[in-house]
């Protein structure tokens, strides 16, 4: 394995994640009063931060009693609407990217703010980056409610693997805060443990998943991953430098996607839970996926919404191979350092008319 391209520093990052989640788990509560009281939340975060706030606002909703929706960055660009009711605004960034300070500009819009995050004022001074820790300061300082995961500084290679699934491991205990202990319970430590360490897949196994992946793959869902499933795609996107796998519940392949592959063929990933209807669903379906190509199983031992975590170990196993594979350099990446025109804005639009003289 190269030691200059950035594989060995992924493949610590990996192996270091249960240790992570098993410290999460036995954390003290996060202290989310504001959220409780919100009879409304609005979730919004950017790349691996947008799958964790679809994430929280899946969890909210299965209440009855919580509203949540999600809102893309772009529409806090803009002039957001005035509510009757205003909401309370939940922002997943685990390093607090320039784009998020469009976000904290609208703030005043929402009853409340929670910001989830790996970030501290001390950790970002000593990264070079005071602007961030005064944000933070000047955030404290108002009463917000700061929400924090690991890791903060995880940096040097493009992809990100600790902090996104902790993010989510902390959304958990957000949303079990929130809509109470009984009615979305944590998972079992050592089960939840145990299913993220693996092993997943035999050696000789290992490549052929990482070999079909660098070909391109489309993901299936038996159960409501596919409404917050990004990061799953986005590991694709940021370790191998493919596209995006396209997401989509498993019902919608003879709706258009088994159309297509009947043309040209395709390479399909079902991912399944172990729920009786998840299993069913595969026996039924898996005739209609094999008329047009590769199709694979990854089974988790957990149920949806814990599923997720073990999805993301899984795929982080094989994206670690196939960057081995095909010698990605995760250090030096394509187009590094020229995205500055989208990354570094940090201002709300704001109309001429109303710019101040």
């Amino acid at each position: 394995m190269s030691t200059t391209l950035g594989h060995e520093t992924l493949k610590v990052r990996i192996e270091s994640i249960p240790g992570h989640l098993q410290s999460i788990l036995r954390a003290p509560p996060p202290q989310v009063k504001a959220l409780k009281q919100a009879p409304s939340v609005v979730t919004t975060g950017l790349g691996s931060s947008e799958a964790t706030a679809r994430y929280l606002t899946s969890l909210l909703n299965r209440s009855g009693t919580v509203r949540s929706e999600f809102l893309p960055h772009s529409v806090f660009y803009g002039e957001l609407p005035s509510y009757e009711n205003r909401p309370h605004i939940v922002l997943f960034s685990q390093g607090l990217s320039p784009n998020t300070e469009i976000v904290l500009a609208q703030r005043h819009h929402f009853s409340g703010l929670t910001l989830v995050t790996a970030s501290t004022p001390e950790g970002q001074e000593k990264a070079g980056k005071p602007k961030r820790a005064q944000i933070l300061r000047d955030l404290i300082a108002e009463d917000n409610t700061i929400v924090r995961h690991p890791i903060e500084n995880e940096y040097e290679i493009l992809p990100r693997v600790v902090g996104p699934i902790c993010a989510e491991l902390t959304c958990l205990r957000i949303a079990s805060e929130v809509l109470s202990p009984s009615m979305l319970p944590l998972p079992d430590e050592s089960t939840l443990i145990s299913a993220c360490r693996g092993p997943f897949l035999l050696p000789d196994e290992l490549d052929a998943w990482a070999t079909e992946l660098l070909e391109g793959v489309d993901f299936f869902f038996t159960n409501r991953e596919s409404t917050y499933a990004q990061n799953l795609a986005a590991k694709i996107l940021e370790t191998i430098f493919r596209p995006l796998p396209r997401l989509y519940d498993a019902f919608h392949y003879s709706h258009g996607p088994f159309q297509v592959d009947r043309s040209l063929g395709g390479r399909k990933w079902i991912f399944a839970g172990p729920e009786k209807s998840a299993i069913d669903l595969v026996k039924r379906l898996t005739p209609l996926f094999q008329r047009t190509g590769p199709t694979r199983v990854i089974q988790s031992p957990l149920p949806e919404p814990y599923a997720l975590f073990y999805y993301e170990q899984f795929l982080n196993t094989v994206v670690l191979r196939a960057a081995e594979i095909a010698q990605v350099d995760l250090i030096n990446w394509p187009g590094k350092g020229e995205d500055g025109e989208g990354y570094s804005l940090s201002q709300p639009y704001m109309a001429p008319n109303k710019m101040p003289l």
